[in-house]
């Protein structure tokens, strides 16, 4: 039986185990995340929680819909491995919803004419990684600068570090408005307090920053959130010394490193460069509203 599950209702335990378990455990569909990036979510459960899937939903216009939440590739269905099951939950949201625009996982079989193909690159950390010869030459050219690689430990750091660093890059470079941005220095305090972050800075000779990343894992799912190199001209291989980094930490704390994206070709290649392998993943687009309004959301 299918269920529509309000927030206040959701068993957060039984729902985070449900994540777990799934062939696909990926920490954005964890609760404590999604309270960060989309608060007030509510669920659609399975057969008491054998299957799950995150409704990250919105109401503009009196209009409610579905959106994908900012810093969350990938959600969809978690649970079950059964096509006609993962169908049964797209069904109800197509009844329940006349706007719909989220990003289903790779574990999903879902049949529709509304899917476009994403992809991110990911490593199989059961595997021997593998780094080609442009990434090993950056990685010995970072150790002969003597760049050094530095976890953060202290969340006053880290913060002053997203605040003066990080998040203007997001909104300058990227683009990303202050809400957006506002949700990720939430995100990476609550995901600090979880024990799920990792905050690494390569630094140089004389200690100053060259380049950051964050990550977060929950034991099976790895995933490299945001980061960058300070200065677009570096050529000192700090960001592939930090990514190398990461990717050697998380052998023994993860089952798979996820590079979080990688649809622009130079980023594919840094990440191919790295080990990563195409997974590819899909959106579902539901557009069911009356006319004019058909016309003016797309």
């Amino acid at each position: 039986m299918l269920e529509y599950t309000e927030h206040k209702k959701i068993n957060r335990s039984l729902w985070d185990e449900a994540i777990l378990k799934s062939e696909l455990p990926l920490v954005f569909a964890q609760s404590y995340y999604l309270d960060d990036t989309c608060p007030g979510w509510d669920a659609l459960i399975y057969n008491s929680y054998k299957a799950v899937l995150p409704v990250t939903h919105g109401k503009k216009l009196n209009i409610s819909y579905l959106y994908q939440p900012p810093f969350t590739p990938q959600l969809g269905v978690f649970g079950t491995k059964d096509a006609n099951v993962q169908q049964k939950f797209i069904q109800e949201l197509t009844k329940k919803f006349k706007f719909i625009e989220i990003e289903l996982n790779a574990a999903n079989q879902i049949s529709s004419p509304n899917l476009s193909a994403k992809q991110t690159f990911v490593i199989d950390l059961k595997q021997s990684v593998n780094y080609n010869e442009n990434t090993r030459r950056n990685i010995a050219k970072a150790k002969k600068k003597g760049v050094v690689i530095k976890e953060l430990t202290d969340l006053k750091s880290i913060q002053r570090l997203t605040n003066t660093v990080q998040v203007p890059w997001l909104i300058s470079e990227l683009g990303i408005s202050k809400k957006h941005a506002s949700i990720f220095k939430d995100l990476v305090k609550n995901c600090y307090h979880a024990g799920a972050l990792l905050v690494l800075a390569a630094c140089d000779e004389n200690d100053e920053v060259l380049s950051i990343g964050y990550f977060v894992s929950n034991g099976k799912h790895a995933v490299y959130l945001k980061g960058m190199s300070l200065n677009k001209k570096d050529n000192s291989g700090s960001m592939h010394a930090l990514m190398a980094h990461a990717i050697d930490h998380y052998q023994s704390r993860a089952l798979l490193f996820d590079f979080g994206g990688g649809n622009t070709q130079g980023m594919a290649n840094f990440y191919k460069g790295l080990g990563g392998t195409a997974l590819t993943y899909h959106i579902l687009k539901v557009n069911n509203l009356m006319w004019p309004l058909n016309k003016l959301k797309k």
